[in-house]
């Protein structure tokens, strides 16, 4: 139908019959823009079947059950210590859970919409993912679950589960930084010679930390942007508590160091980095 108006068109207009010919090729060739596709249908299931089948799990511990009435006190004091202590690994494979759940969510929600990820062996794993989306919401629920089912069943120390949450906690601040960054183009540049850094270079200027820099190429002068500095305070406010906390999870100094050791490594070589902007005078935070 729309050929034929094309057609009805070209009819009233003064054209030679070789202009028509290639208007017509032109018309036939072209094609729609491709629809985008929405990330959310993949996003929104996952989270909501996976959060409801938490929910079921909770409601249905399998895990805890009533004492047995026992007359020997030894027996009966050794029943109520191991009951206590399944109760206890319940609760910590529980929280285990909803942070994968929580981590998972936002890790698809970062990998689907961060802009910098455009190399095409990244386009090409996306829409793999997004061709099995269907068996992804329907498979995540069970392997949260199978992961809490052999937490259980090889009753792991609560030692362990405590530094699993841990580094839960570590990681899900890791990805909501990515998740408040995913809108960056990664593209950062001298405002004198406009000079692209690279990411070697990037992470040279953010473990500096100094107020004025230094262009490599142009040597001229550099300033942190003002949204860099606010940002770069709001990140030294989540890392302080972290470190301070870090005790009362009662892990050994040498995990809680390699943890923490961890965390900072990767907040100044792969989130601060997300953030950074780079001005020819010094702004001023208010």
């Amino acid at each position: 139908m729309i050929k034929e108006k094309w057609q009805q068109e070209l009819t009233r207009l003064h054209l030679t019959e070789q202009q028509k010919i290639n208007l017509m090729q032109t018309i036939d060739h072209s094609k729609r823009p491709k629809r985008q596709k929405n990330w959310t249908i993949v996003i929104a299931p996952i989270f909501v079947f996976t959060a409801l089948f938490f929910l079921y799990l909770m409601t249905n511990d399998p895990f805890v059950s009533p004492l047995n009435q026992a007359s020997d006190p030894v027996t009966e004091s050794y029943e109520t210590e191991h009951s206590a202590e399944v109760i206890r690994r319940g609760k910590h494979v529980a929280i285990i859970s909803l942070l994968l759940i929580l981590n998972g969510v936002l890790a698809t929600i970062v990998f689907f919409t961060m802009k910098r990820w455009q190399k095409p062996k990244i386009r090409k794993l996306r829409e793999t993912v997004y061709r099995w989306r269907y068996l992804l919401i329907i498979l995540s629920p069970f392997i949260v679950y199978a992961i809490g089912s052999l937490i259980q069943m090889f009753e792991v120390a609560i030692q362990w589960l405590k530094l699993s949450i841990f580094m839960l906690i570590i990681i899900l601040q890791i990805v909501l930084l990515f998740y408040f960054a995913r809108n960056t183009t990664g593209e950062v540049c001298c405002p004198h010679c406009r000079h692209s850094y690279s990411k070697k270079e990037q992470i040279k200027m953010v473990c500096k930390l100094k107020m004025e820099l230094r262009c490599p190429m142009c040597k001229e002068k550099l300033f942190y942007s003002r949204k860099y500095r606010q940002i770069i305070g709001g990140l030294s406010m989540l890392i302080s508590p972290t470190i301070i906390f870090s005790s009362s999870f009662g892990l050994p100094t040498t995990l809680t160091i390699l943890c923490l050791v961890f965390y900072v490594l990767t907040m100044f070589l792969v989130v601060m980095p997300l953030y950074l902007e780079l001005t020819e005078e010094e702004e001023f935070l208010l």
